[in-house]
């Protein structure tokens, strides 16, 4: 009877490992999915914050080209007003407002040179950004349909083998079930496993003799020493003899 449980857990662990494959494998997809996304949402806003400060930056520019449009305007007119004024006083005064205009134009042309210089620089890096932007997009539309196709079919996989691994765990020993779950978890998934030659197959150390001899008669459940695990001993099918 023990033998016959111990070949069901086996069968059984050959169930949850294939299920483990198929959620791992799922994880790593949806690990995917979630890195693309958080790629693209820190891309788009990076760009949208470059974008906000080129727009400011232009603002910038536009107010100060306002300024100085407005000035050589204002300068314009005072000089259209020299020709008709009648006193040097007045005269001296409309020059001195002309000559504060100028100053202030250049000092504010020089500004303008920067902000136009800093906006030219931001257009390049928001340029390339936002190609970035569309490739990583486009790329991810491409990928993001097969990717979505391949976690619901593996989700299937994982449904299809639900009935199976059921009806194989109730031929099984509930304690033994409970043990066995709880080193699969702990181990890795290898919580069964094969011994040849008093040597377990899992860490690759020697079975001592005493139990060696218990685990070939399967009259009950014996551990690895080394690593814990569930000791199952399968016998070699004996060869077919020749023909007489």
């Amino acid at each position: 009877m023990l033998r016959e449980q111990l070949e069901t857990l086996a069968v059984l662990q050959g169930i949850d490992l294939e299920v483990k494959e198929h959620k791992d494998a799922q994880t790593e997809r949806r690990q995917e999915m979630e890195t693309r996304e958080r790629d693209i949402a820190r891309l788009a806003a990076e760009v949208k914050t470059l974008k906000e400060t080129w727009e400011e930056r232009d603002r910038v520019r536009r107010d100060k080209e306002q300024v100085i449009h407005d000035a050589n305007r204002k300068a314009t007119d005072k000089r259209m007003r020299m020709s008709h004024v009648k006193n040097l006083k007045e005269l001296q005064a409309l020059q001195r407002e002309i000559g504060v205009i100028k100053e202030s134009n250049a000092i504010l042309e020089e500004e303008l040179i920067e902000v136009m210089t800093d906006l030219e620089e931001h257009e390049g890096i928001l340029k390339q950004k936002e190609e970035e932007l569309t490739g990583l997009q486009d790329d991810w539309n491409q990928r993001k349909g097969p990717l979505v196709q391949e976690i619901a079919d593996l989700e299937h996989k994982i449904d299809q083998t639900r009935d199976l691994r059921a009806s194989t765990a109730s031929r099984l020993n509930d304690d033994l079930v409970g043990r066995y779950e709880l080193l699969f978890n702990r181990r890795g998934g290898t919580a069964v496993v094969v011994v040849s030659s008093a040597i377990c197959q899992a860490c690759y150390m020697n079975i001592p003799p005493q139990l060696w001899n218990d685990v070939l008669r399967n009259e009950r459940v014996n551990l690895c020493p080394s690593c814990q695990r569930i000791l199952f001993y399968n016998p070699p099918v004996p060869e077919q003899g020749g023909q007489p």
